[in-house]
């Protein structure tokens, strides 16, 4: 049997790879592709980049993150080549100052990093933003988001019992990647990276390190002001404190699903409509449960996004840690490979 080559190593076959991968703490317990010199210069040719190319740095860990560092574990997390410049807009996403790679990733908390796909490669590349999207299933979703886990495990060293102290942890930290439904919602609604300020026309990912998330649930919910009240009632339970290094506190991420978002595009209501309703009442020290400790005059801070399938009265907030919401353009043009 040929060999499978690795940078510096060679085995006798995939299964002393994945082995020795896994003896050397390098993949997340679950197994991994070959990251062979062909495939992984594949996928930087793919991306347009060098594989010295520097994507950005964990200067309180004295590390740096490279192109060939990220299309390396974008091979072992099972991406397609196409996949790679929406990996690398996730790790420069996560690498951003205000997302504190350092305190999400070491945290007892075990926070996990959410990846949000809107734009034209959210279609091109078949990330799942309906029924199921937050699940498994679909090979996008899964790839990019394990790609990015893996990048702060073995680049950014978060591993478990090392820089990584999570209490429990999460399986969410396997992966957490999917897209914004921009057309289940009409011409009501402006995508979310269409409101942080790119064109309809433009590829982002949005990545934001989550803490805590809460399922908003109220079946018997039939106008907007209703679907607000447990959005309201959901936020405030948890609440979220200011940080001075974040300026405030960071962004809460509520996806609405279609049975509550119908409420709001029946009535005409836009996302800032829903905003207009939940930050004073969110925000107000005098309210029920914990405030979140927004800047009065950022009520942008709370991001809508539109995903799931029909059938349940229900959206989901995710309350974050530490950090703030950062969106990246997807760099390089979205091509298909057979």
């Amino acid at each position: 049997m040929g060999t499978v080559q690795a940078p510096q190593h060679e085995y006798l076959d995939v299964d002393a790879l994945v082995d020795d991968y896994h003896e050397r703490g390098w993949t997340d317990g679950l197994p991994i592709v070959a990251p062979t010199p062909e495939k992984v210069e594949r996928f930087l040719a793919v991306a347009g980049l060098r594989g010295d190319e520097v994507l950005g740095h964990v200067p309180t860990r004295e590390v740096t993150v490279t192109a060939e560092q990220v299309a390396i574990n974008a091979v072992m997390a099972g991406c397609r080549a196409e996949y790679l410049p929406t990996v690398i807009a996730a790790v420069r996403a996560h690498l951003h100052e205000k997302a504190n790679c350092h305190s999400t990733t070491g945290t007892l908390s075990g926070a996990f990093q959410m990846v949000i796909v809107n734009g034209p490669a959210r279609a091109a590349l078949g990330v799942a933003c309906e029924g199921a999207c937050f699940g498994p299933g679909f090979r996008a979703n899964a790839t990019i988001g394990r790609a990015l886990r893996l990048v702060i495990r073995n680049a950014c060293r978060a591993i478990p019992g090392f820089l990584d102290r999570a209490s429990f942890s999460t399986p969410a930290r396997y992966s957490m990647c999917f897209g914004e439904d921009e057309e289940g919602s009409g011409a009501t609604w402006r995508p979310m990276h269409v409101e942080r300020g790119f064109a309809a026309t433009d590829s982002t990912v949005t990545v934001q390190s989550v803490m805590v998330v809460v399922p908003a649930t109220d079946f018997t919910a039939r106008t907007p002001e209703a679907v607000c009240d447990t959005l309201v009632a959901t936020i405030r339970s948890k609440g979220t404190s200011g940080d001075a290094f974040l300026e405030g506190a960071g962004e809460v991420v509520v996806v609405i699903g279609p049975e509550h978002r119908r409420f709001f595009l029946e009535a005409g209501w836009s996302k800032d409509d829903i905003r207009a309703n939940l930050h004073p009442r969110i925000t107000a020290l005098d309210g029920p449960g914990r405030p979140v400790k927004f800047p009065d005059t950022e009520p942008e801070r709370l991001l809508l996004v539109a995903a799931g399938g029909p059938g349940m009265g229900e959206s989901w907030v995710f309350i974050p840690h530490l950090s703030r919401a950062i969106t990246e353009p997807i760099r390089t043009a979205v091509t298909t490979s057979p």
